[in-house]
């Protein structure tokens, strides 16, 4: 299988939100206020189910985060964004 890069869009809602991915992100952006979007590479592993949530800048954190991934600035630098992934 050929190598792609795909994106993904998390919405900012406090919510954790899974995805089927084939590798971890390359990077995050947001050309929206409202949603998130990060890019992966399918690179033809194994697929693996993981969740992803988005949080502002000094909005309290979800204990059970892991791992910060990125963040992203939106709204001509009004918020800034953070996706952060939750592992099982």
């Amino acid at each position: 299988m050929s190598q792609r890069i795909f994106r993904y869009e998390v919405p900012v809602d406090d919510q954790w939100h899974d995805f089927e991915l084939f590798g971890d992100p390359l990077a995050v952006g947001a050309r929206r206020i409202d949603t998130v979007e990060f890019w992966a590479l399918n690179a033809g592993a194994l697929v693996q189910q993981r969740s992803f949530m988005v949080v502002g800048t000094g909005h309290e954190l979800p204990d059970n985060y892991q791992r910060h991934w990125g963040t992203a600035i939106a709204g001509n630098g009004a918020l800034v964004w953070h996706l952060l992934e939750r592992v099982r």
